[in-house]
């Protein structure tokens, strides 16, 4: 396999083949490469506040918006949801006939037909609100790394407040760790800072000349408070 990279020195580390779930196969590059693009110097630094009615909101009064992926295609993938559930129950008891007869070559749920295609159809649709996702972040954290030398997150603790079931499925689909995560990499490739603060009070105290505003947030997430 050949691989012709934007500078003739790249050199391909490794190689993994993957197959996803819905029966995709991805090959993997990890490649060194000695000239890394660089963005140029703003010098300008952004405090960002993560939330739930806005994925973001930045120290520059900057909001990015909350895109609920999940809910867009949830009908579609409910559908499928319910006929998965309803062939794995047929399928467990034609298995549970074979063995009760004991047939030879007892029959899997991979033999069943309508119980794989479910089972693809629900992979189809999580695949694709996790890709959706994957790209907003991906963009919205390029074009924060492309604008500011210096960026300011949260560190927020996700496993404490997905203890509120109410939010629970609200918080998972920001994807806040991911968004750090990205940031953290891409602040690296790009030559810029990123700092991560405590979260307490970030949302009441001014940023610019320290005045708190009294509010305190109390929130039934186990010992989670802020």
């Amino acid at each position: 396999m050949k691989y012709r990279g934007k500078f003739t020195d790249d050199k391909i580390k490794s190689t993994t083949i993957q197959l996803s779930p819905t029966g995709k196969f991805y090959c993997v590059l990890l490649i060194e490469c000695e000239n890394q693009t660089q963005f140029g110097k703003t010098s300008q630094a952004v405090g960002l506040d993560m939330g739930i009615a806005d994925l973001i909101s930045t120290s520059d009064a900057v909001k990015y918006p909350t895109i609920r992926f999940d809910q867009i295609l949830a009908k579609k993938k409910r559908y499928w949801e319910r006929r998965l559930a309803r062939r794995r129950l047929l399928a467990q008891k034609e298995i549970a006939w074979d063995k009760h007869n004991k047939v030879v070559e007892p029959r899997e749920l991979a033999n069943f037909k309508n119980y794989t295609k479910a089972k693809q159809m629900v992979a189809k649709y999580s695949e694709k609100i996790a890709n959706q996702r994957k790209d907003y972040l991906h963009k919205l954290t390029v074009k924060l790394v492309k604008d500011y030398d210096k960026i300011v997150i949260e560190g927020l603790k996700t496993n404490n407040m997905i203890k509120n079931h109410k939010l629970a499925r609200a918080i998972a689909n920001q994807s806040w760790r991911m968004l750090r995560l990205m940031l953290e990499y891409k602040c690296n490739w790009y030559g810029k800072i990123l700092s991560v603060v405590n979260p307490y009070k970030t949302g009441q105290v001014c940023f610019n000349c320290g005045y708190d505003d009294g509010k305190r947030v109390r929130h039934k997430l186990g010992k989670f408070e802020y």
